[in-house]
């Protein structure tokens, strides 16, 4: 009678160590959980398109709500749009005029078309993404100005650069029929890292998406697919978003963090200071045409609130 094969041994007919038994646990433990969540990824994406089909519509038009447009000078807010835009952890009712602006309660109309015009030009902070138009600042300086007898335009739009900045307020100036007495521009700090690595220009014609020199994993499509697709991913997504520890992602990032990281500086902190400047140069020059003053207005990020006068470098 043959003797039993003995199957905790190798080739060479030694003993597998103890380290070498717990790897290949770990292992069967690792290969088992891929498999388990791969089943149930599957499972959630077939139920997710079939019977929660209409969820699944709800969350692409609150991610992707369609409210942006091609223009000249990039990209544009379409006009006479409606909705209630989710942002965060709130939901805000998001309005455009004829002209493509962010409108509300104060802003002009046409009856308003003969005052002294002033222009709030910047990104998403200046849109007010996150806030009705009412509680923004464009909506309060609207507000104030109109007791005045004076009219504010607010043409923010999220993603919008010094690079844009210039086309943009000649085109809506034109458009309008007016000539600014004031244009406050909103700076972003996130706008050097974009100046100098995401948008280019071809003199004075409209701005490009430019190729980034450090090319990422785009880690944000990725993970809004499997928000958009996944009822589970979703889930989770949510209940980060309401999480105390959602807003330690505000910290950290390097689209902030030039004006503290010497590294970041020298990398394109500086090339990107120098191109926004020179972008900014236009906008200023555009002012003269018109006769009218320029503001700048710089805000930070959580990063450069909670940083002290020492901690910056330049």
């Amino acid at each position: 009678m043959l003797p039993p094969v003995r199957t905790d041994r190798t080739i060479d007919g030694q003993q597998p160590t103890n380290r070498e038994l717990a790897l290949k646990s770990v292992l069967r433990f690792v290969a088992l959980a891929l498999a388990v969540a791969a089943i149930t990824l599957m499972l959630d994406l077939i139920l997710t398109a079939t019977l929660f089909s209409g969820l699944k519509k709800s969350w692409a038009e609150a991610a992707w709500p369609g409210v942006y447009t091609s223009a000249a000078h990039h990209h544009d807010l379409v006009p006479n749009r409606e909705i209630t835009r989710v942002w965060g952890r709130g939901r805000n009712p998001w309005k455009t005029d004829r002209f493509g602006f962010r409108t509300g309660t104060c802003a002009p109309g046409e009856p308003e078309k003969g005052r002294k015009a002033i222009i709030v030009v910047g990104d998403s902070f200046a849109e007010a993404l996150g806030s009705s138009y009412e509680q923004s600042f464009a909506g309060l300086m609207a507000c104030d100005a109109g007791m005045q007898g004076k009219a504010v335009h607010n043409l923010g739009v999220a993603s919008h650069r010094p690079a844009i900045y210039h086309q943009k307020v000649r085109a809506a100036a034109e458009r309008l029929g007016i000539a600014p007495a004031e244009i406050f521009v909103f700076l972003d700090l996130s706008d050097i890292d974009d100046d100098a690595t995401v948008y280019l220009t071809d003199g004075d014609r409209a701005a490009d998406p430019g190729t980034r020199v450090d090319w990422k994993i785009p880690w944000t499509e990725i993970g809004q697919f499997f928000v958009n697709n996944f009822a589970s991913v979703h889930l989770v997504h949510d209940l980060s978003v309401f999480s105390s520890l959602h807003g330690r992602k505000s910290f950290g990032r390097a689209p902030a963090r030039w004006t503290l990281d010497p590294a970041l500086l020298e990398s394109w902190g500086r090339r990107g200071l120098e191109i926004a400047g020179g972008n900014l140069d236009k906008l200023v020059a555009l002012c003269r045409e018109w006769h009218c003053r320029v503001t700048l207005v710089v805000y930070p990020w959580p990063d450069n609130v909670a940083v002290t006068r020492r901690d910056i470098v330049g």
